[in-house]
Order: structure tokens, then sequence, then C-alpha cells
């Protein structure tokens, strides 16, 4: 079953001291995501390793609004045989290329995700960005990306080199197995206890219908809606407070932390599920 797989940066070719390029290790409503260093030469090179071999299937790229590469490649590796993991010494397939709007129509306030579809096995994934976008807010002539997302499965008895379709340009079309709760959105709209939350009561739900335990289903399923909301207003309202901190306005920050709490002390004590 698909899932969203743990990955760690282990190769940058450049970032802005202010957005580190491990800051695409994790997700959440906070991720302010990589950008190169200010006029950097392209293209610009990211390489994320997995604990062990995976099944790809699926990846998703969210770019900075404004700071835009051209064009994405994307690669899968993996070792040799009998060779110790190495992201310098593995062997690297391309699988395709995304083409990256210039954001122009939004007036460089939306960002773009794209999602892809894959069939590789590795060890390791890698990103080269090419030129920016020319815009007049890029002043430095940088790419951003916010976050990446990768999902698939173990990849068991695979291949230890990498086994992909064609290359070219990379499908889009969605896959039904994917569970939305490891979708790239689904963590940047809420903090990560919550999250967590979230897909425990999902886990509890779908045992309740195979138990065909439908009252206990409706109320998990009651308990789940609820706790999205409040869940994507404390993101919100988390939000806001580091705006107001970074501003060094501490009562708006101190009474958003006071409605935060609240929010929370209703999750935990309010109704829920017997």
């Amino acid at each position: 079953m698909p899932a969203k797989l743990k990955f760690k940066l282990v190769y940058c070719s450049s970032e802005d001291p202010e957005f580190p390029a491990t800051e695409l290790n994790q997700h959440s409503p906070h991720t302010v995501g990589w950008q190169s260093a200010r006029f950097c030469e392209y293209p610009q090179e990211l390489g994320f390793q997995f604990a062990a071999p995976v099944h790809l299937m699926q990846l998703q790229v969210l770019s900075h609004q404004f700071k835009i590469a051209s064009k994405l490649e994307l690669f899968v590796g993996a070792s040799p045989d009998g060779e110790r993991p190495s992201y310098q010494k593995c062997r690297f397939k391309r699988l395709g290329y995304l083409s990256l709007d210039n954001n122009e129509r939004s007036s460089y306030q939306a960002r773009e995700l794209k999602s892809v579809q894959l069939d590789a096995y590795g060890r390791f994934v890698k990103i080269i960005a090419h030129n920016c976008h020319v815009n007049k807010q890029n002043m430095y002539n940088q790419v951003g990306l916010i976050a990446i997302n990768v999902i698939g499965d173990s990849a068991g008895n695979a291949p230890s080199l990498p086994a992909v379709a064609p290359e070219g340009a990379i499908a889009a079309q969605g896959r039904k197995d994917i569970s939305p709760m490891d979708d790239l959105t689904f963590d940047l709209n809420f903090d990560p206890a919550t999250a967590t939350q979230i897909r425990e009561l999902h886990v509890a739900k779908d045992r309740a219908v195979k138990a065909e335990d439908y009252d206990a289903a409706k109320r998990l399923k009651d308990a789940i809606e609820r706790l999205k909301q409040v869940g994507a207003r404390m993101a919100k309202l988390e939000l806001r407070k580091k705006a107001a901190v970074e501003n060094e306005d501490y009562d708006t920050a101190k009474m958003i932390k006071v409605e935060i709490e609240k929010l929370k002390s209703g999750l935990a004590f309010g109704p829920g599920p017997q």
C-alpha cells in the first residue's frame, strides 16, 4: 500500500542561509523551504536519501511563488550490489522533467504544486533545477522549493539499479490508491500533532467499518471532521503568532497564544469517540 516515505537531504549545490535545504526534510504549516544562494550558478542540484531501497510511485513538488525554476529534472539512483550507499557514487537514471509556470498570471501570489506519477526503484532522488524565471520580485535570480513529498512503498526484492519507465515528461495522472492524508497539502495545513491524531482516527474508523461497528465509525468520522476544522484554525493562528513575534508585537502574540491553548484544551476535553 503506498504511503508517505521519509527521506533526508544529503546534498545541495547552494543555499540561502535563511532558507537552508534541510527545511525540505519535514512538512508543516511553518515550512519555509529551500532557496538557492543569491546570484547562484545554474543548474542547482538537490539530493535525497531513503533509509532503504524504495519503490517510488508519486513525487510532489511545491514551488516558491516567485523564485521559480524554469524546469526541474528528476533522477533516481541506487548503489551497485555490495557497495555502501553513497549519493556521490551511486548510478542515476533520468526519470523525466517538470516545467513550471512563470506565475505571472497570479501576480506571483500562488504557489504551484506539481504531482507526478512514477514507477521507479532506488535509494536516492536527485532534483536538478534549471534557470529561474526572471521577474522584478526575484531580485537575486534565485530558485526556491517550499516542500517535497515522496509516496511509495518498500522495494522488497526490487533490482538494485533503477528500473523506470521511458525517459520524458512524467505522467501527471492521479492514483486512486494514494490516501489524501499522504498528500503534501495535508501536512502543510495541519501541525504535526494534529496530523498524527487525524491519521490515528482514520485507522480506528477503518477498523470500526471492517468490524461493522457503524456507530463507532460515525463517531470517529465526526471527530475527524471536528479535528480538521480546529487544526486548520490552529495552523492559521500559529502563522499569525509567528508574524506578531517577528514584528515584536508581543501583546498580540500573547493573545493568539491564549486562543491556541483554548482550542487545544477543547480538543483534549471535548466530546470525542467512545
